[in-house]
């Protein structure tokens, strides 16, 4: 019972499956395992076709607080061989884009990172400066992909602000 509710809360679908829970109430932390059905086949972007399980491996995503405990997702990711005979990794739905944390985790620090300071969003998650910044450098370098300058005709500069020193 506690596998399906755990599954239903985070929406893990078929073929992931919650294999296990932990929690350790001295530490504060709740671990997650999760799996996916033996035979599963699985489909890895720009390679047509779904394809078999070669080897797993081990990752561990940090995830949102349940309640004031930490939550950490321990994933056993399969690694495909696709037709032209390399090997994909295959990466779950609510993987993020840093390595480590759960898409939503990271939807967190950015909805934090627009109303504070990241030093004050690293003490609210328990995270260091640096992987708060990382994170937040990692999606405006991808917004920053997806723009579109091309209609751009004009630029303004603040030469008030320059002659201050600001750049």
């Amino acid at each position: 019972m506690h596998a399906k509710l755990f599954e239903t809360a985070l929406g893990i679908t078929d073929p992931w499956r919650v294999a296990g829970v932990d929690f350790d109430a001295a530490k504060k932390v709740l671990t997650i395992s999760v799996d996916f059905v033996a035979g599963s086949r699985f489909e890895v972007p720009g390679v047509a076709g779904a394809h078999p399980a070669h080897d797993t491996v081990a990752k561990r995503y940090r995830h949102l607080n349940f309640f004031q405990h930490e939550c950490y997702l321990e994933v056993r990711v399969p690694r495909v061989r696709v037709p032209e005979g390399g090997i994909r990794q295959v990466e779950p739905d609510w993987a993020g884009k840093l390595a480590g944390f759960t898409l939503l985790f990271e939807a967190l620090i950015l909805a934090l990172a627009r109303e504070m300071p990241f030093a004050a969003v690293a003490r609210v998650v328990g995270l260091s400066w640096h992987r708060v910044a990382a994170i937040c450098k990692r999606y405006v370098d991808l917004a920053l992909d997806q723009a579109d300058f091309s209609e751009v005709k004009r630029l303004a500069a603040d030469e008030t602000s320059r002659a201050r020193g600001h750049e």
